[in-house]
Order: C-alpha cells, then structure tokens, then sequence
C-alpha cells in the first residue's frame, strides 16, 4: 500500500513557524514560491511552515497514538524527543521492533552506521497560489515581577510577534508497504502483518490530528483557527506518482487527469488505485474516486486500506 496526498486548510492568526528573535521581533519563516500571473510566471515571497515542523508533528501525533495503545516506542520517542537514534542497533530489524517512530520516520545509528530512510515525506506548507496570505505583528508584554511580587522598575518588556492568515496547502507521501519491514532487506518482516497494519492506521489518524491545525510552535497563544477545506488522498497498491500539488489552483482536475492516462495506458490498474477526495467537485468513469462528506470520514476510510491491501 501507497499513500500519496495533498491538502489545502485554511489557518488564520497562526503563528506556527517562526526565525527566531531578531531583538524583540519574532518574524515568520519566509520562502520564494513561483505563481502564474496570468499567461506568465512570477517569484513571490511567502510565509511558510517547513517540511521539518510538519514532520516533527506528525511524530508528536504517532507517537502520543502509539502511547495510548501501549505500542513499542524508544525512550526518547516516548519524550516527544525524536533524535535520529541514540540507540547502538546492529540492524534495521532491531529498532523497528524496538519503535514505531523509528519505523516510520526512520533513524540513523551513528555508533554502527545502520540507518533507515523515513517512509512518510512531507513538503513545506505554502499559501496557495491564487490567495497567498497576509502577515500582522502583534505587540505583546512580557512581564518581570520583583520577589514581592509587584512589577518590577522596567519590568515591562514589549515585544512583537508576526501572526499570518491565508489558506495553505501541503502534501505527503507515505510508502506503508515497507511499514515493519526492512529497507535492507525486504523479503524480511521485522514484525507481522497484524502489527503493520495497526502501526500504518495510526500514521494515517496521526496526519489525520495534523489535518486539525496542530502542526507548529506557539499553540499555546495562538492555536490557529483552522479548517481543512480540501484534500486528495491516493491510496495504491503500486507504487504512483504523486498528485499535482494542493498549491496550484488547477491541482484536481490536473490529478484526475493524471491517473486517468496511468489507467489508460496501462501503467496501472483500476481496480489497484482509489482517489480519496473532499472539498471537491471531481468524478470520473476511469478511476475509482471516492467522495467524502468530512476530513474525518476520509481519514478513516483511508485507514480502513491497510487491512485490504497489506
């Protein structure tokens, strides 16, 4: 099984990726992205939140998951902490039975060099191309209490912050095939198929919690306002390429034409790829779409691939 997919959510007064202090400004991680103006292209700069911040927080998710159903985790997975691997592991078979988060998001051994590539990839969240988003800086006091208790002579310590608004796309690629099974060697499984599928559901409900807003710094202020508006999800039992990215405005119906020649041609079959989608207005008599009422139902629905095709 092979998850490939893109989203767009809208998340106002977010303050999810940011720089660093630059004195008392905090400014928001910025980027070039290239969008079409008219018949042309252009070079913008936008705010965004890194493939890094997504990935960690996806972890954050898996792993709080893993924890809740007593599943394996290493001790500084178990912390939030995820390290590449603090652990001396002789081979990859070792750390997957050992940690969920090492499965997934693979590790590297420094002592002995064994290492694991991550089977879940993710891109950078962008403003998508025909909206962007707009970026405030907020004042805030940062307060300084003297022992007594009253403020402190000076105590009062402004700062400001950037917040941004705008609808954001992103996408991910999971290869849960290889779920529990060593990239090294993979005639081998390292556990069986019963627990591959349980770890493989709880990635998908993991970026299921992330589909929600939970996916950067600052949520403890600033917990964006969020909505996931649209999404496409292409499950596989062949590896696929991925579907045009949420970014670009014409993103669906570029997709669904994408895989309607893959079945046309013969590069893979029907009845092998499903096209999970919401938010969207998109059919087809070539390729198997299938319509969701909510995120929640397409996340679950998504899940439910694992016990058909692994």
């Amino acid at each position: 099984m092979f998850l490939r997919g893109t989203f767009r959510i809208v998340l106002n007064v977010h303050s999810l990726n940011t720089e660093g202090a630059v004195g008392n400004y905090n400014p928001l991680v910025k980027v070039f992205t290239a969008v079409r103006v008219g018949d042309k292209w252009d070079i913008i700069e936008a705010n965004a939140v890194s493939g890094n911040m997504l990935k960690h927080w996806h972890a954050k998710h898996l792993a709080e998951i893993a924890k809740s159903k007593n599943m394996p985790l290493c001790d500084d997975c178990k912390r939030g902490v995820f390290f590449r691997t603090r652990l001396k592991v002789n081979s990859e078979d070792e750390l997957i039975k050992k940690c969920v988060i090492d499965d997934i998001h693979g590790f590297l051994s420094t002592e002995t060099t064994v290492k694991r590539e991550s089977l879940f990839k993710v891109s950078f969240a962008v403003p998508v191309e025909e909206i962007g988003a707009k970026i405030v800086s907020v004042t805030h006091n940062r307060v300084v209490t003297e022992e007594s208790g009253k403020i402190a002579k000076d105590g009062m310590m402004p700062f400001k912050n950037e917040y941004a608004s705008g609808i954001y796309a992103f996408a991910v690629a999971f290869d849960a095939k290889y779920t529990g099974i060593p990239l090294a060697n993979p005639s081998n499984k390292a556990i069986d198929d019963a627990q591959r599928r349980e770890r493989v559901k709880i990635a998908i409900a993991a970026l299921g919690n992330m589909l929600q807003g939970e996916m950067g710094a600052k949520m403890s202020r600033a917990l964006p306002i969020s909505k996931t508006i649209q999404s496409i999800v292409v499950v596989s039992k062949v590896p696929v390429p991925a579907p045009t990215h949420a970014y670009f405005k014409d993103y669906a119906q570029e997709t669904i034409k994408s895989y309607e020649h893959m079945v046309e041609s013969g590069l893979v079959n029907k009845d092998d790829i499903e096209i999970h989608v919401y938010g969207l207005d998109v059919s087809s008599d070539k390729v198997n779409v299938v319509k969701h009422s909510t995120i929640q139902e397409l996340i679950a629905d998504v899940a439910k691939a694992a016990d058909r095709w692994l």
